[in-house]
């Protein structure tokens, strides 16, 4: 089993059950004692765990997987989802684009424009956009959420209110047949309000995200103008979303 997966499978099993032994996790995952330390050691680097006496302990709201285990996620679907949703931004513009992978995807893609200005709350995210000359950069102040190498909390939201851009364009944890919805009350809560904010309301997912539900519910599809993703939803979903309003949009094959 490749190591991402298996951390994966590590994280699954202690949302499930809180805490577990290396020699219970060996057993499930069928590998050895010194993999899984070595497995627990990483993913404690990474804020997600705290290491116990023979074990691991979740760390409580950890409930979603840290952004370097969510930047090897999926990266040739969500690279066919910032494809998809580059025609729809245009030079002179302004962008709200969040920290994750999957709108970092996309900004290799923006540095070809010109004359944009991007606001960021993801600090990896604000580095990559730093390369291209012709985008200016505006990183968001507020708390950074460990594991995630975004800026969230009060501060983040009080500093994003009195921002307007022409574009807004982020991710989502889950989309069902109700709308889109997040991992994380912080993250949602900063979501929702460039969401409101914008001229027009992009969001990006691939495949994965599709009939999945997570712990806070972001919005309805009447909060986004476009949904963009690497393939069709399926029809109930797609659907809803055309129902609400907003357009699906995916590479043309």
């Amino acid at each position: 089993m490749l190591t991402i997966l298996r951390q994966e499978e590590i994280m699954t099993i202690l949302r499930e059950r809180k805490s577990a032994t290396v020699h219970e996790l060996s057993e499930l995952l069928f590998a050895s004692g010194s993999t899984i330390r070595r497995d627990l050691t990483e993913l404690e680097k990474m804020g997600l765990i705290r290491r116990s006496h023979g074990g691991a302990v979740l760390f409580e709201g950890s409930d979603e997987p840290s952004a370097l285990i969510r930047e090897q996620q999926n990266p040739r679907e969500k690279k066919r989802a910032a494809e998809a949703a580059f025609p729809l931004v245009q030079s002179g513009s302004s962008i709200f684009l969040d920290s994750s992978s999957t709108c970092g995807m996309l900004i290799p893609l923006l540095g070809k424009l010109s004359d944009l200005t991007v606001i960021t709350n993801g600090l990896k995210n604000a580095l990559l956009l730093a390369e291209y000359p012709e985008i200016r950069v505006n990183i968001v102040c507020g708390s950074i959420k460990p594991g995630s190498n975004s800026a969230v909390g009060s501060e983040a939201l009080s500093y994003l209110s009195g921002i307007c851009p022409d574009y807004t364009i982020l991710s989502c944890s889950g989309v069902d047949i109700d709308g889109f919805s997040e991992s994380s009350f912080e993250h949602c809560s900063l979501k929702q309000r460039m969401l409101k904010n914008a001229r027009t309301r992009i969001i990006i997912c691939d495949g994965s995200k599709f009939e999945r539900t997570c712990l806070a519910r972001l919005g309805n599809f009447s909060a986004a103008d476009y949904l963009v993703t690497d393939d069709l939803p399926p029809e109930d979903i797609y659907k809803a979303a055309a129902a609400a309003g907003c357009r699906i949009v995916t590479l043309q094959k």
